[in-house]
C-alpha cells in the first residue's frame, strides 16, 4: 500500500511539473553539441561558441518581489550529446579571495560557495540534485553515482564551472529533440556575506518561492538539434525580461550622470583618489552611451550597474572628508 501511495504521489508531482503553464517559467534551448568540450573549466573551445547564454539570476528570499542579483550575477550555457549533458556556469565574484570552500567530495557543499543543479528528466521518477563548490568538489545529493565530471577555474572577477553529466547519473534516458525537462540552476554565495540575511546569499535562474527544490517553478530545458548560427537572437529571447530591466536601470543611472561626473571631477583633485575617481567617471560616461543605444550589450550594462552609485558615493565622501579635515 505504501508503494502504491508513493507511486501515486510521484505521478501527481510529475503531472504538476509537466503541465504547468510554460509561459510562466523560463525556457532554455539546449542544443546538441557538434563536439564535446574538454572539461577543464575553460570556455574558449569552439563547442561553446554557438550555445546561447542565459543570465538574470534572481535573489531567493522565500517569495515576494522578483529581484535580480546586481552585485554578483550568474550565467550559464548548456548543450548535449547522446550520452551526456554539458553545462558551463560563470559566477561573477568581486572578492574571490574571500570565497568559502574547504569541503571535499561528498561534503555539505551547499554551505560553501557553490552551484546547485536540479534536473527532472522526462522519464525519471524523481529529480536529481548535484552540487559543486568552487574547489571542484562534487556531491550527488539524491543518488550515489559519481561518474560525472566537474572542473572549476577561479579568476580575478569570476569563477567558472564546467561539467559533464551522463544521462544515466540523472536517472534518465537520452532525450529526444523536443523533449522538455524541468531544471533549476542555483548559486550559494558566501564570499563577503556574513549570514543568510544578506541580499545575494542565494540566487537562482528561475524565480522560486519555497526553496531551490521548488519544482513547480523550475525553468525548462528544451532539447534541440545543433545550433545553426550565432546565439545572439536566442540569447535576446531567453533574457528578454532581464534585458528590459537592465535597460531601465541604465536609463535611471544616465539621468544621474551629470551630477556624479561633476562630483567625481572634484574627487580627482585628490592625488590618492585620482585613479578611482577617473575609473568611475569613465563608467558613468559609458552609462550615458549605453542609454542611447538601441541594443546595448547585456554584459556591458551589468558591469556598469554593479554598485556604481555606492562606489561613487564612497569615493566622493572620502574626498569630502579629506577636504574637511586637511591641515
Amino acid at each position: 500500500m505504501d508503494i502504491i501511495k508513493k507511486i501515486l504521489a510521484t505521478v501527481s508531482l510529475v503531472a504538476i511539473v509537466f503541465c504547468a503553464d510554460a509561459a510562466e517559467r523560463r525556457i532554455y534551448p539546449c542544443h546538441r553539441l557538434a563536439q564535446a568540450p574538454v572539461i577543464d573549466g575553460k570556455l574558449d573551445e569552439e563547442a561553446w561558441k554557438n550555445m546561447p547564454e542565459a543570465t538574470g539570476f534572481y535573489i531567493f528570499s522565500g517569495g515576494g518581489e522578483e529581484k535580480y542579483a546586481i552585485e554578483k550575477q550568474t550565467s550559464f550555457k548548456a548543450g548535449w550529446k547522446d550520452d551526456a549533458l554539458y553545462i558551463a556556469v560563470r559566477s561573477e565574484e568581486n572578492a574571490p579571495e574571500k570565497m568559502v570552500a574547504k569541503l571535499k567530495d561528498g561534503g555539505d557543499l551547499w554551505s560553501e560557495d557553490s552551484i546547485e543543479l536540479f534536473f527532472f528528466p522526462k522519464d525519471a521518477l524523481d529529480y536529481s540534485q548535484l552540487v559543486v563548490n568552487s574547489l571542484s568538489s562534487r556531491l550527488n545529493v539524491r543518488g550515489t553515482a559519481m561518474d560525472w565530471e566537474a572542473k572549476v577555474v577561479v579568476g580575478k572577477a569570476e569563477w567558472v564551472l564546467e561539467l559533464r553529466v551522463p544521462f544515466s547519473v540523472l536517472m534518465g534516458k537520452t532525450p529526444k529533440e523536443g523533449d522538455e525537462w524541468p531544471v533549476n540552476i542555483a548559486r550559494n554565495i558566501r564570499a563577503g556575506t556574513a549570514d543568510e540575511t544578506a541580499d545575494e546569499y542565494y540566487t537562482s535562474w528561475p524565480f522560486l518561492v519555497s526553496g531551490f527544490n521548488d519544482l513547480s517553478n523550475f525553468g525548462r530545458f528544451v532539447f534541440k538539434g545543433e545550433a545553426v548560427d550565432r546565439p545572439m537572437a536566442e540569447e535576446n529571447g531567453i533574457n528578454r525580461a532581464y534585458i528590459q530591466y537592465m535597460r531601465g536601470e541604465i536609463k535611471k543611472l544616465a539621468g544621474l550622470a551629470d551630477k556624479y561626473e561633476k562630483d567625481l571631477a572634484e574627487a580627482r583633485k585628490s592625488k590618492d583618489l585620482y585613479g578611482e575617481a577617473e575609473e568611475l567617471s569613465q563608467i558613468w560616461k559609458k552609462v550615458v552611451m549605453l542609454s542611447a543605444q538601441s541594443n546595448p550589450d547585456i554584459r556591458d550594462m551589468r558591469v556598469c550597474c554593479a554598485n556604481l552609485k555606492r562606489r561613487s558615493d564612497e569615493c566622493i565622501a572620502r574626498h569630502i572628508q579629506k577636504v574637511l579635515f586637511q591641515d
